[in-house]
């Protein structure tokens, strides 16, 4: 068998690749030394109903990411067509604990922030960690789920929100 050298795709070629994967657009908060922490997230999905596990992918350098791994707990709040401004707030447009008077805010058994508007809100604890590139995978078990009223989810997909059509 001949050795097969592979090469590695280009980082910005990846990234236009994975615009076209569409994805459920969540919140991702924490809740650590008192302070609220969140960032918006697509890279999120489930891994098992028993237990029932999730999973998410944080980028090392967000403070999303240091408020998670010091404080074990994460929720992910699964935004609704109508909550592009949040998202927008949560990636970016704004920071710290301005973003969080946009909606209303709540919390469950971890104490991590949970988006009362949201579709579903996840609260879990880091089950276990996994570090990959520039990423930590955080994969949460889920103790606590908080539904919210029927509707759409947003999405994002090349480099824009999107709505499921009717």
């Amino acid at each position: 068998m001949e050795n097969v050298v592979h090469r590695l795709v280009d980082p910005e070629e990846f990234k236009t690749g994975m615009r076209s994967l569409a994805g459920a657009v969540n919140i991702v908060t924490s809740m650590y030394a008192g302070c609220r922490y969140g960032m918006t997230a697509t890279a999120v999905c489930s891994v098992s109903v028993a237990p029932p596990t999730v999973l998410v992918c944080v980028n090392r350098n967000a403070k999303t990411h240091g408020a998670i791994e010091k404080s074990g707990a994460f929720c992910i709040n699964v935004l609704r067509a109508e909550h592009r401004e949040l998202s927008l707030a949560f990636s970016g447009a704004q920071s710290g604990e301005a973003r969080f008077s946009i909606a209303e805010w709540s919390h469950l058994a971890t104490g991590s922030p949970v988006l009362v508007p949201s579709l579903v809100s996840l609260d879990c604890r880091v089950a276990k960690k996994i570090t990959h590139g520039t990423h930590t995978i955080f994969l949460g078990a889920v103790g606590q789920i908080l539904f919210g009223k029927k509707g759409r989810p947003l999405l994002y997909v090349e480099g824009k929100h999107a709505r499921i059509a009717s």
